[in-house]
């Protein structure tokens, strides 16, 4: 579409009803905003979707897996979270009352 044309409403897919396409359009804004939490893209506030009523049949599956995938990218996050935690606090146990270049080890597995 050339720059400064205005955008073309989107054209209704036969067999899709309104309502299965607001939620398919949500499902994808939550799949997308999953994937920018994993590229450590700036997160967006979440939004719930709003007046969709209840989700379509045909989507609950999809609905499920994106559900599971939320679910375990938060497991994973708590996890990194936790171990950048202790990390810095292994850091912050060295003492920096002394002056001068010397080797400092840092046991992250004990």
């Amino acid at each position: 579409m050339p720059d400064g044309a205005p955008d073309a409403a989107p054209e209704p897919v036969p067999g899709v009803t309104p309502e299965s396409a607001a939620w398919a359009e949500a499902l994808d804004r939550m799949e997308h905003e999953l994937h920018g939490a994993l590229a450590q893209v700036d997160p967006v506030p979440w939004r719930p979707p709003i007046a969709l009523g209840p989700i379509p049949v045909e989507l609950q599956e999809r609905a499920t897996r994106l559900l599971e995938a939320q679910l375990h990218t938060i497991r994973y996050l708590e996890d990194v979270r936790q171990t950048t935690a202790r990390h810095l606090a292994a850091v912050r146990a060295v003492p920096r009352s002394e002056v001068g270049a010397h080797p400092v080890y840092f046991d992250l597995i004990g």
